[in-house]
């Protein structure tokens, strides 16, 4: 039955005589698909009057040519069961072993279905990405050429791959077509490419043809368990899927309102599917990110016992969720303080899949809150190694250095940072906190000011502000930082570890205990680095802090 729909999604035509709608060329060749005058979708002699006019009225004159070339105006094709095109070379001779699947363009030109192009691209680079003789480029990594035109071969030399896939999707009511191709890094040369037209009831279908066809063309002798994993689905609900790709849509900008339709998404989904595990996965991501100390969100036991009771749904659900079984080890470090159990899920999360990078990066903070330095350090190495592009894996290096009181690691790793973003609001705040650990206060202040500027209602980066205010003799600054938090905790949840960092910089010895005994109280995630972190070194010989540190379970880890 599958292979009979997918026979109508994407059926190959016998030299079709197709014409260019607006210069009126015509051409007899399966492997053409575009106009080479123009650039334009070609149309096929056999498709209605309704359908061509569809297609012209879409197309704009000038815009068109290969997928990577053109952001819009290159896929317009009418949604008719007119026939498709697939095209085939002869496949190379050596076993292509690294990939970057770009960004699908969203070239209907609403907005509102970016999350459509986005979702099916994370989706085959979550299909392909277990496979242990491939590596994927992660989605953080291929993401920052979204929305940019970009020549495969290029992009692909770029991140050091070998093939390229890229694609454009075009949404018209309940229907989509999508367009993909292969791209042989080294020639340029194009191994495969497939035009489908779907209702989006079909999406599977479609998604999971796609990753065979390039697991094929790449050459790899997959095992059966493998070729299961690369089909597997998580749902058999075409609408529960949907609604997913939009949360995930909303998780992916990690803003407060963006947090919230997240978990408003993830939820429907849900409520479509009530066994869709990797929505309960979705929504423990999104409370255990609103429900922490970095950011204005939920008080942790709001955000984290929801978040928990999510992570537990999942697993009920699914045992082989590497994204669950991280999201539970998260909770467990930064709640329930139970180091065992949470290194335990971390562990069981990297084995289920070796690639997850937010499984290494989380566990790196584990690493470093348990004072195993040289651990985290390998752990934040292979973060970075599998998104070597990414602003957090890169970021977080140098917070690793920070915390392993090594700021002139910190800096240069920092300077690096913003090279892939000048607006980089934590890779200014940690630089700002590396130059006042080198006791360069002034530019500290200036750095620290920048992320205050950038940042979209971090209170960490004004408690570091704030710190650095009062170190460097700016104490009407940092109280003023202190009294916007006593404001800001009126409405919203602050971190008391955070706001005693301010009362230190003030040299308010008592008022910083007492704040760090509420985070104690609220079990604020900010505790578990009270062992390592450098900014209490001040407070390191007296009893209290002493007796605290032992009060988190901390003493003998």
């Amino acid at each position: 039955m599958a292979a009979q729909k997918l026979r109508q999604i994407r059926s190959r035509p016998s030299l079709q005589m197709k014409f260019c709608p607006l210069c009126k060329q015509t051409f007899k060749d399966d492997n053409v698909n575009f106009c080479r005058q123009d650039g334009t979708p070609l149309v096929i002699e056999s498709w209605s009057q309704s359908d061509t006019q569809q297609l012209l009225g879409k197309v704009q004159p000038g815009i068109g040519g290969s997928i990577h070339s053109q952001k819009q105006g290159v896929s317009n094709i009418p949604t008719t069961s007119a026939t498709l095109t697939q095209t085939r070379r002869p496949r190379k001779s050596k076993t292509i072993d690294s990939l970057a699947v770009l960004p699908f363009v969203n070239v209907s030109q609403d907005p509102g279905t970016d999350y459509l192009s986005e979702g099916i691209t994370e989706s085959i680079i979550n299909s392909l990405s277990p496979l242990p003789k491939l590596r994927v480029m992660a989605r953080s990594t291929v993401f920052r050429y979204r929305d940019r035109a970009v020549d495969p071969s290029e992009v692909g030399k770029a991140l050091g791959v070998r093939a390229v896939v890229s694609g454009r999707v075009n949404h018209f009511g309940d229907r989509l077509m999508i367009n993909t191709e292969l791209v042989d890094v080294s020639d340029g040369s194009q191994l495969w490419g497939q035009q489908y037209n779907l209702a989006f009831a079909d999406i599977f279908e479609v998604q999971e043809e796609i990753a065979r066809e390039i697991s094929e063309m790449l050459r790899m002798k997959l095992t059966g368990a493998e070729k299961k994993q690369l089909v597997k689905r998580y749902t058999e609900n075409s609408k529960a899927y949907q609604l997913y790709l939009k949360g995930r849509f909303f998780w992916a900008k990690r803003t407060p309102e963006s947090l919230k339709k997240g978990i408003d998404c993830f939820q429907q989904a849900i409520d479509v599917d009530p066994d869709y595990a990797l929505a309960y996965a979705g929504i423990a991501d999104c409370y255990i990110h609103r429900g922490g100390g970095a950011s204005i969100g939920l008080r942790p036991s709001e955000g984290m016992a929801k978040a928990k009771v999510a992570t537990q749904r999942a697993l009920s659900l699914d045992d082989t969720l590497a994204e669950a079984h991280t999201s539970l080890a998260y909770v467990k470090l930064l709640y329930d303080w139970d180091w065992q159990a949470s290194e335990k899920e971390y562990q069981r999360a990297i084995e289920l899949n070796p690639k997850y990078t937010e499984a290494h990066h989380s566990y790196s903070h584990y690493l470093t809150a348990m004072g195993r330095s040289e651990e985290s350090l390998a752990e934040s190495l292979r973060s970075l190694e599998l998104e070597p592009l990414d602003l957090l894996m890169n970021v977080h290096l140098a917070w690793h250095y920070l915390m392993a009181r090594e700021p002139d690691l910190a800096v240069t790793q920092l300077h690096k940072t913003l090279e892939l973003e000048a607006n980089s609001f934590q890779a200014h705040l940690y630089l700002g906190q590396a130059y006042e650990f080198k006791k360069l206060y002034e530019d500290a202040v200036v750095e620290l000011e920048r992320a205050k500027g950038l940042s979209e209602a971090s209170t960490e980066a004004l408690a570091a502000l704030g710190h650095a205010y009062a170190t460097l003799g700016r104490r009407e600054d940092a109280q003023s930082i202190l009294n916007s938090f006593d404001q800001l905790s009126r409405e919203v949840y602050v971190s008391p570890y955070l706001i005693a960092t301010v009362h230190l910089g003030l040299e308010e010895k008592d008022k910083a205990f007492e704040s760090l005994e509420k985070a104690f109280v609220e079990r604020d995630q900010w505790m578990i680095y009270l062992k390592v972190d450098p900014i209490f070194d001040t407070l390191r010989t007296e009893s209290h802090y002493a007796e605290l540190v032992k009060r988190v379970g901390l003493t003998n880890n």
